[in-house]
């Protein structure tokens, strides 16, 4: 269960105004206007705030520094993954090839796709509501079911969807690094289990990799050898297929897509916290070189100053606030490294 902050933002947007408030209705009630010094006041004011300033960004942009290497580490992971899932998708490429592979008696799944539905998309099969699919009728959908046997059509199309539109010749380029987006991987996640599902629930003696051409079967085996770092076994040529998109279902897609969202999130809100409050006190900053320079009336500089002063004291202990949630958050450490 995760604890609750000691102190919440709610409560520090409450503080603010309050501590400001009331440290400007002490100075007006109990200062005296004559032996005010604006300048020495202001002087003060303004090397603490340069001081605070200061502390700050050092602070911030180790923090940052620290995150991005992090990130880096992380990234590192990614790529390794992120080559397998390209590995993957050039096997999906190659076996999308195999004429003798969709051929199931008298009927090529391949052939009757490629010719009679070439734009059709596994989304628009599956009959998803997506931004730039095509939506069938009951009667429509029903149709190309039959005419591309149901599943047998749905893989076909699962393979397809992994290549996801690059151009032939990149899944023949050996240095082709890619940057897998979160939906990406949702995708082809999809896309792969559909493949299992087909090799998993049809017979051995209908679907199978006897009647390949061995050419384009050594392509394969040298992807399953990088993915896995061993040969595939060429008498369960099939079996060892479901078991290597299992384990992307199962590990390289899971680790993929944690990773990345790990690295895909924005600034903590301690950093953003912390900037606010930084950009306050350059306000004030600002704002006290003027007063300090103008040559004002008494009780505007009077009245100018101590406004200064209360925002000054609020800003400082929204910082200190700041502060005590940020080490709470620094000590708890809930991410996973070690995966």
């Amino acid at each position: 269960m995760t604890e609750k902050p000691i102190i919440s933002d709610t409560a520090r947007i409450f503080i603010y105004p309050i501590v400001t408030f009331a440290c400007f209705w002490i100075f007006l009630k109990y200062t005296d206007i004559e032996q005010f010094e604006k300048k020495e006041i202001l002087s003060t004011l303004i090397s603490v705030i340069s001081i605070i300033i200061a502390i700050i960004v050092t602070y911030l942009f180790s923090k940052l520094f620290a995150e991005k290497s992090i990130k880096i580490e992380r990234k590192k992971e990614i790529d390794l993954l992120s080559s397998k899932i390209t590995y993957l998708r050039r096997i999906a490429f190659h076996i999308r090839g195999l004429h003798e592979f969709w051929r199931f008696k008298d009927v090529n799944i391949k052939s009757i796709v490629d010719h009679k539905y070439e734009e059709l998309t596994y989304e628009e099969y599956r009959g998803y509501d997506l931004p730039g699919h095509r939506k069938f009728t009951y009667d429509e959908s029903t149709t190309i079911s039959e005419e591309i046997y149901g599943t047998d059509g749905q893989a076909y199309l699962a393979l397809k969807g992994l290549e996801d539109g690059d151009n032939s010749f990149s899944f023949f380029t050996e240095f082709n690094p890619k940057n897998y987006t979160l939906d990406e991987i949702v995708r082809y996640k999809e896309y792969a289990n559909s493949f299992w599902y087909f090799l998993d629930r049809s017979s051995d003696d209908i679907v199978n990799f006897n009647g390949c051409s061995r050419y384009w079967m050594n392509r394969i085996d040298e992807l399953y050898q990088k993915i896995t770092g061993r040969q595939i076994d060429k008498q369960n040529y099939k079996s060892q297929l479901k078991d290597l998109l299992t384990e992307f279902d199962s590990v390289i897609f899971e680790k993929h897509y944690y990773l990345n969202s790990l690295n895909s999130e924005k600034l903590p809100k301690f950093y953003i916290k912390g900037l606010i409050n930084m950009v306050v006190f350059l306000v004030l900053l600002i704002v006290c070189v003027f007063a300090f320079v103008l040559n004002l009336n008494i009780w505007t500089e009077f009245t100018m100053t101590i406004i200064l002063l209360s925002f000054f004291i609020s800003n400082t202990t929204d910082l200190i606030l700041i502060t005590i949630q940020s080490i709470r958050n620094e000590l708890e450490i809930n991410e996973i490294y070690n995966i």
